[in-house]
C-alpha cells in the first residue's frame, strides 16, 4: 500500500513556495502540461502569490495549460461565487488563460454530452499533470462527498449541509448552492502528482481519517493513500490529531 508523504509546517504561509516550485517544476517539463487547481481559502496566499511571478514573468505562462476540479451547477466562469470566477479574482492572469483556451473550465450545466467532452478534451492535453487538492471537514474532495464511489468519474452532486454551511459566507444573504459538477474521485487520482493541502483546526478530523483511518468511502480522501505520488501539506494544527491516531 502506498502511503501519501506527510510535511507538517509550522504556519500555512510556507506553503506557498512550495507548491510555486511545484508549479515551475511542472512548466520546466515538455509540452504544455495540465495543472488542476483547487479552490477555497486554504489557496488564497498562493494564488496571490501565482499571480505575482505570472505577471512579472518569473513562471511562463505560455509553458501550461490549467483545469479545475469542480463548479456549482449553472455558474457560468463570470458569475459571482462560481469557482472560476473565485480563480480569476484571486490570481487575474489566469483570465487571459481562460480567454486563449488556456483554461479548460468545468462545464457549469451538467449535461452528460457537455461533461463527456470536457473529459475528452483533458484526455487530449495528456490527463492532468499536477493536482492541487484541499479536503473538506467530512473528508471530501472536490465535491465527491462521503459514500462517494472510488470508480467515479466527472459527474452531478448533490451537496452535503456541511459543505453547503461552508460556503454559506460565500453567497451570503442568499442561500449556497445545492449541486455542483465535479470531478470524480477515480478522475482525481489519474493525476500524475497529487499535492494535497489542509489548514487549521477544523480539518484535524478529516485529516486523521484521510491518512489513519480506513481506506474506504466514508473518507473520500482516504484513497490518496493508492496513489503513488501523493504529497500532504498540513500545519500543526491540522495534525495536531495524528500523534493520537
Amino acid at each position: 500500500m502506498n502511503s501519501p508523504s506527510v510535511r507538517i509546517l509550522n504556519h500555512a504561509s510556507e506553503a506557498v513556495p512550495l507548491l510555486l516550485a511545484e508549479v515551475r517544476t511542472l512548466a520546466a517539463r515538455p509540452g504544455r502540461p495540465l495543472l488542476g487547481f483547487a479552490t477555497g481559502g486554504t489557496f488564497t496566499a498562493f494564488f496571490r502569490a501565482l499571480a505575482d511571478e505570472l505577471a512579472h514573468g518569473r513562471i511562463d505562462a505560455g509553458r501550461l495549460c490549467a483545469t479545475h476540479l469542480d463548479e456549482y451547477l449553472g455558474f457560468g466562469p463570470e458569475r459571482f461565487g462560481g469557482m472560476v470566477h473565485e480563480l480569476c479574482e484571486g490570481c487575474p492572469p489566469l483570465r487571459d488563460w481562460l480567454l486563449r483556451g488556456a483554461f479548460v473550465p468545468l462545464p457549469h450545466d451538467g449535461a452528460p454530452a457537455s461533461i463527456a467532452a470536457h473529459a475528452a478534451r483533458l484526455r487530449e492535453l495528456g490527463g492532468v499533470q499536477l493536482q492541487f487538492l484541499g479536503i473538506g471537514r467530512n473528508g471530501h474532495l472536490a465535491f465527491n462527498e462521503p459514500g462517494t464511489p472510488f470508480g467515479s468519474g466527472f459527474h452531478v452532486t448533490d451537496l452535503a449541509e456541511t459543505t453547503r454551511n461552508d460556503a454559506r459566507a460565500r453567497f451570503s444573504p442568499q442561500e449556497p448552492p445545492t449541486r455542483a459538477v465535479t470531478s470524480g474521485l477515480a478522475t482525481i487520482v489519474a493525476a500524475k502528482r497529487l499535492v494535497l493541502c489542509a489548514f487549521g483546526g477544523k480539518k484535524a478530523t478529516a485529516v486523521r481519517a484521510m491518512l489513519r483511518g480506513p481506506i474506504d468511502p466514508a473518507c473520500p480522501a482516504s484513497l490518496l493513500r493508492q496513489h503513488p505520488d501523493a504529497h500532504v501539506l498540513l500545519d500543526r494544527a491540522a495534525a495536531a490529531d495524528l500523534a493520537s491516531a
